[in-house]
């Protein structure tokens, strides 16, 4: 009767140090190229997104708009995609925006653009919800599809 020998831990195989730093140094070479792939292809995007969105203003009768009311509108936007509006004291305690009399203005602003409109709420009349108008929702088309441009010559 042969006896067989069982052995709790199956045989590793070791490789050297030197064949160890090969493939370290293979491996950092690779990762290194895809992240500089990846960052020339997402600035290429950009600028192209850029190039989009700036050709495409003049023509599409864009509001002018100061950069704290465009950053306004898109935290608007956000919380209207969320389905959660944001409230107009909501928006004023936003304090990136300025003081409260200037968040105030540009709400008028935006409002007087077409952009967004105020909805009172039903159970508190004083409280004013601030949501994305059609044209509002048009703005924002017109940025997506710059973006898709973008993507598309990428």
């Amino acid at each position: 009767m042969n006896a067989t020998r069982h052995t709790p831990y199956p045989s590793k195989v070791y490789i050297s140090n030197e064949e160890l730093d090969q493939l370290m140094a293979i491996s950092g070479d690779l990762e290194e190229e895809r992240i500089s792939l990846k960052n020339s292809n997402m600035h290429h995007m950009y600028m192209q997104f850029l190039q989009n969105a700036l050709a495409d203003k003049p023509n599409k009768n864009s509001p002018t708009l100061t950069l704290n009311e465009e950053h306004l509108l898109e935290q608007i936007a956000i919380h209207c995609e969320m389905g959660n509006p944001i409230s107009v004291s909501e928006a004023c305690l936003m304090r990136q925006f300025g003081c409260i009399s200037t968040v105030h203005h540009q709400i008028q602003k935006l409002s007087s653009e077409g952009l967004i409109f105020l909805d009172l709420d039903k159970n508190d009349r004083r409280k004013k919800f601030i949501n994305l108008s059609a044209y509002g929702l048009e703005y924002f088309k017109q940025i997506e599809d710059c973006l898709d441009k973008a993507l598309l010559h990428a």
